[in-house]
């Protein structure tokens, strides 16, 4: 039997993501709340936008979670081991992919790129510098990179051999 600390981030390090997570928001919300120069429609489109990105972050770890409650996924180090074909694995490498897919496709289709330069103004993703934002032709490329980095990481990981703790 393992340690307690370890039995339980072994078991809830999903809900540990999710906190951290909601950590990060709350931080980045306060940020565009007290963020000068917005009129209040901007103010609530931003933070319409911000919550938007919140909760579709949380969707890997959420179903990580479900897995791991719900689906007989032992513990997360199951996640390290899509070989073993676990439905609920495949559906969080699934929601990986997915994600990035979207963010790519919203970044350079939809001008996702000129509103995460905008947060990144505000200094909603970590400390306000001023024109430290990144150039949308970097954030364009970055996503673009993203879902092929993901099912770079999806192969490589069928090859890894690590051991879930009993």
């Amino acid at each position: 039997m393992e340690p307690f600390p370890f039995q339980f981030f072994s078991r809830y390090f999903w809900a540990i993501a999710i906190g951290i997570s909601l950590i990060n928001y709350v931080i980045g919300r306060r940020r565009i709340v007290t963020a000068s120069g917005l009129n209040e429609i901007q103010q609530s489109e931003t933070l319409g936008l911000f919550g938007r990105l919140y909760l579709l972050s949380d969707v890997p770890w959420l179903v990580m979670g479900w897995g791991v409650l719900f689906g007989g996924v032992p513990s997360v180090f199951s996640f390290f081991r899509p070989q073993d074909h676990n439905p609920y694995v495949t559906y969080w490498y699934g929601s990986l992919l997915l994600l990035a897919v979207a963010n790519a496709l919203w970044i350079m289709l939809a001008d996702g790129a000129r509103r995460v330069r905008e947060l990144q103004q505000l200094g909603v993703f970590g400390a306000r510098q001023k024109n430290s934002a990144t150039p949308e032709w970097s954030i364009k490329l970055l996503a673009a990179l993203g879902p092929v980095f993901v099912l770079i990481w999806i192969y490589w990981m069928q090859f890894i051999t690590a051991q879930s703790p009993h």
